[in-house]
């Protein structure tokens, strides 16, 4: 499924860590707080714990982060304004949702 991970940390040290747990998952960076990719369901879960592990001892009460599912036929429906991000990079992986 495709998955928006988006988070708005005030540490840099744990705005990283939740970075690179993005990337080790193949999520890639659309905007500095907001990664995309696909992910099955166990993956995402998994994922959700490593966040809560981080967020458990370190978050502070004002931060977040959001892991949001989302089908094909709602990103077929997006509406960009300003620069967005290029789909050609999606387009080999998710294919069937542009093409």
């Amino acid at each position: 499924m495709l998955v928006w991970t988006i988070y708005d940390i005030s540490d840099n040290r744990i705005r990283t860590r939740v970075a690179e747990k993005c990337k080790d998952y193949g999520l890639k960076r659309l905007q500095k707080s907001a990664f995309f990719g696909e992910l099955d369901r166990n993956s995402m879960e998994m994922l959700a714990v490593e966040f809560e592990d981080i967020a458990e001892k370190n978050l502070r009460s004002e931060d977040c982060i959001f892991i949001l599912p989302m089908c094909s036929s709602c990103i077929e429906k997006k509406i960009t304004v300003g620069r967005g991000f290029d789909e050609n990079e999606f387009k080999d992986r998710f294919y069937h949702l542009f093409g």
